[in-house]
């Protein structure tokens, strides 16, 4: 077997020799960084899909300020939409969740108790948050029984501002617990611990607050490997650089036999800068549920 670093490119490039415990080396810096990425990847569309909802929330607000409607269709347009959404969101935390704990044992090879430590702050975060559990009985509920809203509610109430009224536009999402006592399967400690209605919107926001600590765990857990992983991979660019110029596209670690490539292992960063910038983006979410978008002028209408 030989082992060495080339282009992956059709002309005659040159080649550098690397030692076998190199190449495996990288294969498993190849492997830390691709898991990390997906574990960003999967939280980025965890977040894009809970925007959307906060979006749609919004949007169907500031409509009904000029074009107000109870016509049946229109409530059932507006429903579904933020139906969508909520499934949306259910359905990408159980990605994020599931695949997350296949996946941090790609991103800490050196540590086997990285998986139990991450299962067990999970532990703790589902224990602390009602949103979280109730979140989580919501999903399968939406799985195998009927959509999460039972309640759809556009408001428009006047509000006293510094002493002048202002009408105020909102909409309200509810899931309530006599539709969910209906479903034999439902948990009953959620059951026993739930108001009759809870808020959808709300429990979205401390749901999402609270899978971000444990993202934020497992960050902590895979920060020294990614960073090891990505050192390695700069190494052998370096190496390469430092013999063949700088221009680093398509280069790959190959392992040989018999003037065959048996494997290989693409060297390019260009995917972990995303995961670096989708890190950088979405920092821990802190007091998300105490937080909320707004319309209101910052002057007096009246």
């Amino acid at each position: 077997m030989r082992y060495l670093l080339r282009k992956a490119v059709l002309a005659a490039v040159p080649e550098v020799e690397i030692a076998e415990n190199d190449f495996f080396q990288l294969r498993i810096a190849k492997q830390t960084l691709n898991s990390a990425y997906a574990i960003e990847e999967k939280w980025e569309i965890l977040v894009h899909n809970y925007l959307e909802l906060e979006k749609q929330l919004l949007e169907q607000a500031t409509i009904n300020t000029v074009r107000p409607s109870l016509n049946y269709q229109h409530i059932f347009n507006d429903r579904m939409v933020l139906n969508a959404c909520l499934v949306n969101i259910l359905t990408s935390t159980r990605l994020f969740l599931d695949q997350l704990a296949h996946d941090i044992c790609y991103c800490v090879p050196g540590d086997p108790d990285a998986r139990n430590t991450l299962d067990l702050k999970r532990s703790d975060a589902y224990d602390d948050c009602f949103e979280y559990r109730f979140m989580e009985a919501l999903r399968n509920y939406t799985q195998h029984k009927g959509l999460p809203i039972h309640y759809f509610q556009p408001s428009a109430q006047w509000k006293n501002i510094d002493g002048y009224e202002n009408m105020e536009f909102t909409v309200n999402i509810f899931a309530l617990r006599e539709f969910l006592a209906e479903d034999d399967v439902f948990k009953k400690t959620i059951l026993a611990e739930m108001p009759e209605k809870v808020d959808l919107t709300v429990a979205a926001r401390r749901y999402v607050e609270s899978l971000s600590y444990v993202l934020d765990i497992a960050r902590t857990l895979m920060v020294d490997s990614v960073i090891s992983a990505r050192a390695t991979i700069e190494d052998a660019q370096q190496k390469y650089a430092e013999a063949h110029g700088d221009n680093l596209l398509g280069l790959k670690a190959y392992e040989i036999s018999d003037g065959e490539a048996v494997s290989s292992v693409y060297l390019g960063l260009d995917w972990d800068d995303v995961r670096m910038e989708l890190q950088n983006r979405n920092k821990l979410y802190v007091n998300l549920s105490r937080r909320y978008a707004s319309g209101r002028p910052s002057f007096n209408l009246g």
